[in-house]
């Protein structure tokens, strides 16, 4: 039946039919669906042909699913080896998890909605699959998101950028490789998995120098690199003598692995506090690699690049996603700001002055 992909929580991570002993070709009834939770090991959860049935782990659902703490408290039906009814799983108790995570867990909103979203796909799964309970999952998926404030994208000023590069160390290997990751990010503008899913067979050392980068959706794209780019990942990768044509990754850590999110965000974070020393600008900001990511796209609009090319670049799936740049562009605003006090008149009025009150003047002249 293909892949179904959730996320975290209620999530199904593989939808895949499993039949009786007769099996498919002869005939054999499905007796169930395959479903690997993302959270740890795989479990059966048997949507039954002759039964509304989700026959798991009950102990496995309240601690995977709705937490321990939640789940024994909460529902005492959950037991061990316990058979968990869908009619079990209620828009209520939906609601009563999403106040757990806030209240209990102390999640903040974005975990809150994700929760949501994944017990929303599979909801939405089982009503493709199983017509009888459209009505139910209907009222599961009618649970709604939770709004939250949309926060001003932060990115680093050209200064600020250029003081980052000026405190790396290139004579050593940590110093080559995170000056070679750094310009990587701020050339491409590049998620921090896209980054460390690179490998190095991915980049195009000849001219004109080009990089490969799988996107969500495995959806590619192909991203020009600037010479200096070119130059300092070959220096990189001269000490670490690798060929450019080997399917090993880009950038390794200390151990020789494949760098992973956590290791880039390091990274970001202890070169942003070395420029902090001679860029206060720096100090008490929270830079994370996607601030590189919203750095490149407004460099690139302040160089009056098109924000077509510029969607393309950082492979936004909607032009609308690019816009929300044009509008944090504080330069942009001061010019239009500019231009349009050249419209307005003069005030006829003049400037108040203490020459023009009298009162002031008498009692200077008693001094």
């Amino acid at each position: 039946m293909g892949t179904f992909h959730g996320g975290i929580g209620f999530a199904c991570k593989t939808g895949e039919q499993f039949f009786d002993q007769q099996g498919p070709a002869a005939g054999g009834q499905p007796k169930g669906i395959r479903c690997d939770l993302i959270h740890g090991g795989s479990h059966n959860f048997k949507l039954a042909s002759n039964s509304s049935e989700i026959k798991a782990s009950g102990a496995c659902l309240a601690r995977r699913v709705l937490g321990p703490r939640f789940g024994a408290g909460k529902r005492r039906v959950l037991g061990v080896n316990a058979a968990v009814r869908i009619a079990d799983l209620t828009a209520e108790l939906v609601h009563h998890f999403l106040r757990h995570l806030e209240e209990d867990r102390h999640n903040g909103i974005v975990t809150r909605n994700l929760r949501l979203a994944a017990i929303h796909s599979f909801f939405h799964y089982l009503a493709i699959v199983d017509p009888r309970h459209l009505t139910h999952s209907h009222a599961i998926i009618a649970v709604p998101f939770k709004r939250r404030p949309h926060r001003v994208a932060q990115y680093l000023e050209r200064e600020e950028v250029q003081e980052v590069f000026r405190q790396i160390d290139c004579s050593t290997l940590c110093g080559q490789r995170d000056d070679a990751l750094l310009r990587m990010l701020y050339n491409t503008g590049m998620p921090a998995q896209e980054l460390v899913d690179l490998d190095v067979r991915h980049v195009r050392f000849s001219r004109p120098s080009t990089v490969l980068i799988f996107g969500k959706g495995r959806k590619e794209r192909v991203c020009p690199l600037w010479h200096e780019t070119v130059a300092s990942v070959k220096g990189y990768l001269q000490t670490r003598s690798v060929r450019f044509t080997d399917a090993v990754p880009l950038f390794l850590n200390t151990d020789g692995n494949r760098l992973t999110r956590y290791g880039v965000r390091y990274i970001v974070t202890h070169r942003i506090s070395q420029a902090a020393r001679r860029c206060p600008t720096l100090l008490n900001r929270p830079v994370t690699p996607h601030t590189w990511r919203h750095t490149t796209a407004m460099h690139l609009l302040q160089s009056n690049v098109d924000l077509a090319m510029i969607r393309s670049w950082l492979g936004h799936a909607s032009i609308e996603t690019t816009n929300a740049y044009v509008e944090i562009d504080m330069e942009m605003k001061r010019k239009t700001l500019a231009s349009a006090e050249m419209i307005l008149p003069k005030p006829k009025t003049p400037p108040s002055s203490w020459r023009a009150n009298k009162n002031v003047l008498s009692w200077l002249s008693t001094l």
